[in-house]
């Protein structure tokens, strides 16, 4: 069995402005994304995803598949149900405004 990889890079366009976030997995790293996501709940609302495993449940790499640049941010997903959204940030509930 292959270890798991996680990679998270930025493609740039041709001015170097960030255009897309990519985010590639192998089998192993998928599974593992998949069953931290699964975990959450209200009683575990977050994990961490860097390439430091001291902080991390989930440990990403630094080495790229394209000429992108990697992510070396820390990464936290977050699990807000609704309720704890309209009670601590009503402004992410409301729809977006139609545009004219």
């Amino acid at each position: 069995m292959a270890k798991p990889r996680i990679t998270f890079a930025v493609r740039k366009d041709e001015q170097g402005e960030p255009v897309e976030v990519y985010l590639y997995v192998n089998p192993e790293g998928r599974d593992l994304l998949i069953a931290e996501l699964q975990h959450l709940s209200e009683q575990s609302d977050h994990f961490h995803m860097l390439h430091d495993e001291l902080i991390a449940e989930v440990l990403t790499r630094g080495v790229p598949y394209e000429p992108d640049e990697i992510i070396p941010w820390h990464v936290k997903v977050m699990f807000r149900p609704d309720d704890w959204d309209l009670q601590y940030f009503p402004h992410v509930m409301k729809d977006d405004e139609p545009s004219a």
